[in-house]
């Protein structure tokens, strides 16, 4: 029983291990997720900078207090 047992629990590592995936594979599915990530990270930093500089000239073309009635 015990040896069966054995087999039984060594063909289930070695299943586990054939469905890993390869390193090379597991590299570039990450390097293309941070290329991706660095684009979005891009795009938001544009969308900050363009909305500061908005908030910027709403601040200079204020109207004084005295103005505002």
């Amino acid at each position: 029983m015990i040896r069966y047992s054995c087999v039984i629990m060594l063909l289930c590592v070695m299943g586990c291990a054939d469905s890993s995936p390869e390193p090379q594979e597991v590299l570039e599915k990450s390097q293309k997720t941070t290329a991706e990530v660095e684009k979005k990270l891009e795009a938001i930093q544009k969308s900050t900078d363009e909305s500061k500089a908005k908030i910027e000239a709403m601040k200079q073309n204020r109207p004084a207090p005295a103005d505002v009635k």
